[in-house]
């Protein structure tokens, strides 16, 4: 079966409450105006008024779509706690909303899917903020860290600004406390996990501050560095749109470490038609320079790797690193709608769920003689998602390489999401339509991904983990 393929969605959407589980949805209250509104200008535009009549009926389609879509809901969330919420929410709508209100107040739901590809979205705010940074609007200006006590760290310096360090924790932004900051985005962020939730939120950080607290030409921002209070005005950064079409290096690099070591970072499994070649040429000559160089061990860094189709690991990397053909999945539940009866290869009625065993095996004799002599460290973060979870439980199960670094996301994935726009309203609900188990069976698939080395949270998202790494590599030898 060239069959069932995960696709990985990314939607721009934002935010929920500290790193605790959801709290109960908020109600609506016609005058949410807070105190954002009144430090900072150019927010996203309010958009057309939406009636009560069809956000009512909004929440009522939602319910429905959870029992006639997904194959089985329980398999990511509490069912009876999201239809109270749906219900607490529908009960709370008392008058009309615009289309950003109705995506502040719908979002609500998002942490309670406990799901990566589950989510309610407004592509209309996506493409406001698209044009926002064409015409040069200024976002907040630091790469950020969420810690598991949801402090906000500096992940990476700021040009003329050296007394800001990385690890500096920043606890306010433009007068508002960076925990309300943080608690607004989480409780509209969707996600396995807390975790992932966080983690997903910080690589959004300023395309989630512009929707939720808007934007200025300079931010206010404080800092604490060894306890002392630190304050500056910074002007905020600009930034270009995403290029669908960008050059592929953007995603993907390599290069030798000391001690013959390799080392392989992919940061999605996703390309355009027009990057696909480029990305299976840059793995071409990535895996000839590691056989020129004698490299004995590799490293595969997917640490910020949210996921893909399944084709760009099973054909640039799995040959390389695998000795025999292995399993990426054992059995797989889907749900026939129109869709996927027309995508198949999966035959059934609309409307039926399906259960079945996967007996693919991922081919490994496409190498061209330049597989590599040893092992493979797979090292996988807080982001690594979907198709990503396949490649490293695929190989984890068949022990063809060792996974390191840390999870905290489920080591089964759910995928082939459908998008339905909410009438109306204009929302996006996005839902998977299968869920897959891994290769090894049901019995881990609401675990985490279990990691051969650990590598603790403190360092996972910098190159301490990776020296970590090679330096455990070059002592196993």
């Amino acid at each position: 079966m060239k069959t069932i393929i995960l696709t990985f969605f990314i939607a721009f959407v934002v935010g929920c409450t500290s790193l605790n589980e959801p709290k109960s949805i908020t109600k609506n209250t016609k005058n949410t105006k807070t105190q954002e509104s009144n430090t900072h200008t150019n927010l996203p535009s309010s958009g057309k008024i939406v009636s009560i009549k069809v956000l009512k009926s909004n929440l009522t389609e939602l319910s429905q779509r959870l029992d006639t879509i997904h194959p089985d809901p329980g398999f990511t969330m509490d069912v009876s706690e999201v239809k109270s919420q749906i219900e607490s929410l529908s009960e709370g709508i008392t008058s009309p909303m615009t289309h950003y209100e109705a995506w502040k107040y719908f979002s609500q739901l998002n942490p309670y899917f406990k799901d990566g590809h589950m989510l309610i979205a407004s592509p209309q705010l996506d493409d406001q903020f698209k044009s926002h940074i064409q015409n040069g609007g200024r976002l907040f200006p630091f790469d950020v860290m969420i810690d598991a006590s949801q402090r906000l760290l500096v992940a990476e310096t700021l040009e003329g600004y050296l007394d800001i360090k990385i690890g500096d924790e920043i606890t306010s932004v433009n007068g508002v406390r960076v925990s309300k900051i943080i608690e607004t985005m989480l409780a509209r962020m969707y996600g396995d996990s807390l975790e992932f939730r966080a983690a997903f939120a910080a690589s959004r950080f300023n395309k989630m501050y512009w929707l939720l607290f808007g934007s200025s030409k300079d931010y206010q921002i404080e800092f604490m560095h060894k306890n002392k209070r630190k304050q500056f005005s910074i002007m905020g950064v600009t930034d270009e749109p995403e290029n669908h079409n960008a050059d592929v290096r953007e995603f993907v690099q390599s290069r030798i470490l000391d001690n013959d070591i390799g080392y392989l970072r992919v940061d999605r499994f996703f390309y355009s038609q027009e990057q696909e070649q480029p990305f299976f040429t840059f793995l071409d000559e990535t895996w000839q320079a590691f056989k020129d160089a004698n490299v004995k061990d590799v490293i595969i860094d997917v640490r910020h790797n949210p996921g893909g189709t399944d084709h760009y690991w099973q054909q640039g990397i799995a040959p390389y690193i695998a000795s025999k053909p292995f399993p990426f999945l054992s059995n797989f539940k889907i749900r026939m709608t129109e869709r996927n009866i027309k995508l198949g290869p999966i035959k059934g009625n609309q409307g039926e769920v399906i259960e079945g065993t996967f007996n693919q095996l991922v081919p490994v004799d496409a190498h061209k003689g330049l597989k590599v002599p040893g092992r493979a460290y797979l090292l996988m973060g807080p982001l690594s998602y979907s198709s990503t979870t396949l490649f490293l439980t695929s190989l984890q199960d068949s022990r063809q390489a060792v996974i390191a670094g840390h999870s905290n996301v489920r080591s089964c994935t759910t995928g082939r999401i459908e998008t339905h726009v909410l009438p109306g309203s204009n929302l996006e609900l996005t839902m998977p339509t299968l869920i897959f188990t891994r290769p090894s069976g049901k019995e881990h698939c609401q675990q985490p991904i279990e990691p051969d080395v650990y590598v603790s949270n403190e360092v996972i998202n910098s190159n301490e983990a990776v020296e970590y790494l090679a330096k455990y590599i070059t002592a196993s030898r």
